[in-house]
């Protein structure tokens, strides 16, 4: 296929993967907060607290499932350009044995110790650190499928996967918190979204290669899993540490109307994660081809910055009050703390797709970037947690220094090629 040709192929995949994407986790969010407004309107604010540090330690666990999704995609990416289809069933098999190995240590880790993870975040009840721990290994396990199926440009079949989750979370979370199971009702429902979305992705991500294939060096692959460890570990520390940190250090009320803050707030990056991940398969692809990317990697930021800075907008003009009529009064002055939590998270969203696309080329140095930033901003947080107004701010400065640096890092990286091109000529 021609340059001309393959850019072509790339824009007409990256339009309508981000189109279907997009929408199905627009549905997805929507679900999820309707959810979340239910549980805002039903539980006082510290079970309100408690239900979503249930999410949040499934979110820390979401770093590891999309370390395995993206593991999985670029090697399914790279054999799918290289017209080698069975290698990267041969990689998707070790990487679920990899995933039930994972599964079972965070299960293990989320079980044994319940009762003193209870204890430490002031939860009621240990018990849905239980149910959850028990969920982990089906989440992991799927993450490989929708690896599969993001590699191999299936959009329409993962869009598909994220609304089957969400309709599995609603309806299990809904029913039994009503029945008056509270957040051991709520932590279920999570559960119950692992299980069937691993029936789902397991049957929709079932690949029909049957041939014989070389194998790609499963040292290649761990190699590679390492690196996006790095970025999947900032991405964990940058989106979780200042609600764990506001479970620890503020009261349960004031951590509960920070939770219904970053609730809200996230939903930048989730949004923007659907940009994230159409661009990388093909960006990996590209890169296995020898094309460059550099127009791609800028129209998708330039795209993200939009919705990022649309929803600060949006958040800043209408998003108290709206928050205060479906959670309640309690929540209805925090316009200000929303739009300055969209920005922050807008501001990661986009360090976090320049990570990715390098990563998918198999550069480890801006994400590298990435964990020094979220490092940051954990040392921040530490220091100064007095309030829900100090733990944006301080977000806010970590995050600028986050791509003050990325953005030196480029003109470095613009001026080295420079000089090379003008060795060359």
């Amino acid at each position: 296929m021609t340059e001309p040709a393959a850019r072509r192929e790339g824009t007409r995949a990256i339009v309508s993967g981000a189109t279907v994407l997009s929408i199905a986790m627009l549905l997805a969010n929507i679900g999820n907060y309707a959810l979340n407004i239910f549980l805002g309107r039903v539980l006082t604010p510290a079970e309100f607290s408690d239900a979503n540090l249930m999410v949040t330690l499934m979110l820390t666990a979401t770093a590891v499932a999309l370390g395995l999704e993206m593991v999985t995609a670029r090697y399914t990416s790279v054999a799918e350009a290289t017209k080698n289809p069975g290698a990267a069933d041969r990689v998707a098999r070790s990487l679920r044995i990899w995933a039930t190995a994972g599964g079972i240590l965070v299960a293990v880790i989320l079980i044994a110790p319940a009762q003193a993870w209870s204890e430490l975040f002031q939860t009621e009840s240990a018990l849905p650190f239980i149910i959850l721990g028990l969920g982990i290994p089906f989440y992991l396990q799927q993450s490989v499928g929708r690896g599969v199926m993001q590699g191999r440009l299936r959009f329409g079949l993962l869009a598909s996967t994220f609304v089957i989750e969400m309709l599995t979370r609603l309806g299990v979370a809904i029913a039994l918190v009503a029945l008056g199971w509270g957040v051991t009702g709520a932590t279920i429902g999570l559960s119950a979204s692992f299980v069937v979305t691993w029936l789902s992705v397991t049957i929709l991500a079932r690949s029909s290669h049957r041939e014989p294939a070389p194998a790609i060096p499963m040292r290649e692959v761990s190699g590679y899993a390492g690196f996006v460890s790095v970025l999947l570990l900032a991405q964990m520390i940058a989106n979780n540490s200042d609600v764990l940190i506001a479970k620890v250090a503020l009261t349960p009320t004031d951590a509960g109307i920070y939770s219904a803050v970053a609730l809200v707030g996230r939903a930048v990056f989730y949004l923007s994660w659907s940009i994230a991940t159409v661009v990388f398969p093909i960006v990996a692809r590209r890169h296995a081809g020898g094309s460059d990317s550099r127009r791609l990697l800028g129209g998708s930021i330039v795209v993200i910055a939009a919705i990022g800075l649309t929803c600060a907008a949006g958040a800043l003009w209408i998003g108290g009050p709206v928050l205060g009529v479906v959670l309640g009064p309690t929540y209805g002055d925090l316009s200000v703390p929303l739009a300055a939590y969209a920005i922050a998270t807008t501001m990661f969203a986009v360090a976090n797709l320049v990570a990715s696309v390098f990563l998918s080329q198999g550069q480890l140095r801006q994400s590298a970037i990435l964990l020094g930033g979220a490092i940051l901003q954990l040392i921040l947080l530490l220091i100064w947690h007095a309030d829900i107004a100090q733990l944006i701010v301080v977000q806010i400065i970590a995050m600028s220094v986050l791509l003050l640096v990325l953005a030196i890092d480029a003109i470095a990286r613009s001026r080295r090629t420079s000089i090379v091109e003008e060795r060359i000529a």
